[in-house]
This record gives structure tokens, sequence and C-alpha cells, in this order.
């Protein structure tokens, strides 16, 4: 009110007095207070209309127009996130908080309740233009989805969160006209509801840092997170929450404080190696594996692949039937499955599609008492699924149909 008084001394013999003189010597007396603050509240409030109106109309457009042909990504960035609406919308407020002293020094009263009303606006219009410029620089770190990125939308949502609770408590203490030392010993006593609170983002916090130090996860990195059954492609990673975009579609949303806490598989390395593991069995029937006679050996030489393998097999047993005078198998050790290994990986080897510079591994699996596992381990020459899956489809179909040449017999494939 020392202001206003003040003020009032200072400016004498203005518009404002002569208006407030007028109301005084041509109003009715019963009215002539409430004609007075009405009137220099429709002032305030057409002054507002209309530098809101030419904010809008005039100096928005303008820069709409601008900016655009600037192809700057900042400036283009500012429009999307609408900070040059939140700066304009500044600009009426901030014209109206330093005329309503000079309008309203007549009734210090309705002064000190204008002049609350205005600062309350003013600092929800000035949070929400620093809440548009972070979004702004978030969204321009964001675009090339690296590591660091994380931390920054982590980080900002933090700020946010500080912001809007900044702004809070100074209009609480405006309000309630309270000190900041009463400010901070409210906060001390309420800390602990505090932390309960915002637990979450703290340890949203720290989850950003630690991936952004460790590079363990990114935007568009290809996940699984077996403790949800939960896969596919990380959408958005904030403070709070990550969202994952699963292979039917939709949508998993996790705390982001258990892609550090818990077992998260990251396939992107896979992708950027341009393989992909297969890993596959197929179950032979026990009774179907036996040791290889003439005939059999004969009957495969008709398989271009294993002609040389066959040929030194027979040089080494120097037999042409493969039995010895008994009348029985050859105790060489030579199986019919043991050729059909043979087999596989050089198929493997010659194959277009599969990796040679990662392991080609055809191999028995723990026996079960349905039969032999017989396993295909080797790696894919691309990670595009739909290529990958019809690599290994060739693979184990070529497998099952080639299986009767060798005599054996399979009961059943699985999957691991």
């Amino acid at each position: 009110m020392d202001g206003a008084t003040n003020l009032k001394l200072e400016n004498q013999n203005t518009i404002i007095d002569n208006l407030h003189n007028y109301i005084a010597n041509h109003f009715p007396e019963s009215t002539i207070l409430f004609s007075q603050i009405f009137i220099k509240v429709l002032i305030v409030l057409s002054i507002f209309l209309l530098l809101d109106w030419f904010q809008r109309k005039v100096l928005l457009k303008i820069v709409q127009r601008i900016i655009p042909k600037t192809k700057n990504i900042w400036m283009n960035t500012f429009m999307k996130k609408n900070v040059f609406t939140s700066f304009f919308h500044l600009l009426p407020l901030g014209i109206c908080y330093c005329l309503v002293p000079v309008i309203f020094y007549h009734h210090p009263q309705s002064f000190h309740i204008l002049d609350l009303v205005f600062s309350i606006f003013l600092i929800i219009f000035l949070s929400k233009f620093i809440i548009c410029v972070i979004d702004s620089f978030t969204e321009i770190k964001n675009r090339d989805k690296s590591y660091r990125t994380v931390a920054v939308k982590t980080f900002s949502e933090l700020i946010k969160i500080l912001i809007i609770l900044f702004s809070g408590f100074i209009i609480i203490s405006i309000l309630f006209n309270l000190t900041s030392s009463k400010i901070f010993t409210f906060l001390g006593a309420i800390m602990a509801v505090i932390l309960l609170v915002f637990r979450d983002p703290i340890l949203g916090l720290v989850t950003g840092i630690n991936i952004a130090g460790s590079k363990q996860i990114k935007v568009g990195d290809w996940i699984s997170i077996p403790k949800y059954g939960t896969e596919g492609s990380v959408k958005e990673i904030n403070l709070v929450t990550a969202k994952i975009q699963n292979l039917d579609k939709t949508i998993s949303t996790v705390p982001t404080y258990d892609l550090i806490s818990t077992e998260v598989k990251n396939h992107e390395p896979m992708k950027v190696s341009h393989t992909r593991r297969i890993k596959r069995s197929v179950l032979f029937d026990f009774d179907s594996i036996k040791f290889v006679d003439g005939s059999l050996i004969n009957k495969l030489m008709k398989i271009s692949l294993l002609k040389d393998y066959l040929l030194q097999i027979k040089g080494k047993s120097n037999l042409s039937d493969l039995k010895n005078s008994e009348g029985h198998e050859s105790r060489h050790g030579i199986t019919n499955l043991g050729i059909f290994r043979h087999y596989m990986k050089i198929y493997l080897l010659k194959n277009p599609r599969i990796s040679t510079k990662d392991t080609i591994l055809v191999r028995h699996l723990e026996p079960t008492v349905y039969g032999l596992p017989l396993e295909i381990y080797c790696f894919a020459n691309t990670s595009v699924w739909l290529e990958y899956e019809e690599i290994q489809a060739n693979i184990f179909e070529h497998l099952i149909a080639l299986s009767s040449e060798f005599e054996l017999k399979i009961i059943l494939t699985t999957a691991s």
C-alpha cells in the first residue's frame, strides 16, 4: 500500500485522476466507489483483451509466416511446442501488471487484490513458457535417439516437476503472505511424505543417468523383459515409465527403474551385427539310430554333398559293405545319425544365408525318454525377422524331408 500511496503522489493530474474526479462529481454518491473500481477494471480488461488480440492476430501470425521459411530446427521446434505462443501470452499480462498500480493507486485495497491476481497469472504463464522451452530442447536432443537422450528426457521431466512445485509454493506464499523461512520449515516437516510421493521420479532420474552412462538401452531398441513377458521396441523412456510397443502392436508400460533393476535383454546389438541366431532341435527315435551298412552307404552316395565324405569312410574301412567276417556291423562307430550330422554341417557351411563367421554347430543334446535331440546352432546372415524365419524354415524343412533317406525317424520338434 505504501507503494500505491507513493505512486499516487507522483501521478497527480493524470488521465486516471481526471476519470476518478469525473466519476466522483457526476455519479450518485452511493455508487461512486463501485463505479470507479468497475470502470477501472473494465479499462484494464479492455487493454488486456486488445493486447491479447494483437499478439494472436498480428505478432503470432507474423512469426508463423516467417519461422517455417528459416528452416531453423530450433525456431521450428519452438513453434511446434508453442514457445512463441506462451511468450506472447506473457506480454498482455506483463503490461497490465505494470498498469495496475497506475490505474488503481486511488484504491489501495483493489490494487492489492489485482496485484495478487496478475502476479499469480504471471507465475503460471511464466512456468508454462519455461516448460515449453524445456519440451523443445528435449525434442531436439531426442531426435538422434542416442543413449544420452534418456538422461536428457528424465532430467527434463524432473526439472518440469520442480518448476511446477516451485511455482505452486510461490503462489501459496503470495496468497497467504508466507515468508521463505516458513515455507522451508513446512517442507522440512513433510519431507518424508515428499520423498514417498516422489520416489518413482527420483528412481527414474537415477535410472536415466545410469542408462546414459552404461549405454544399456535407448529409444528405438528392440528389448525383451522376461519379468513382464514383454518384447518389442522402446518408444519412450521418461521419468516414471517406459513405453514398449510389443510385436503384436500393443503397448506395454513398465516402471523406468525396472530397466536396470531386473533382467532386460537388448536385441539391438544383434540387429547391428546383421545376424540372428538359429537354435532349434529335432528329436530322433532311438530305434532308428543304427550303424550303417554297405547298402545304406551306396544309397547315400547319391547325395552330392556326402560323396567325398563317404568315399573317405570306405577308404579307411577297406570294406565294401562295412561288415566283418561274422556278418555283424562294423565297429568303426559310423551311424546313420553321425553321417546325417556331418551332412547337416556341410549343408549349413554351403548355405549362402548362413553366416560362416559365426559358430556353426550340429550337436546332440541330453537324451530324453522320448528320443535323442539333434540341435542346429548357427547364425542367419540377416536380422530381418521375415527373412530370418524363412531361412530357419528352409533349413528344418530340408532336415525333416531328408532324414528318411538316412533311415531316421523323427518323433517331434522342440524350439528353444
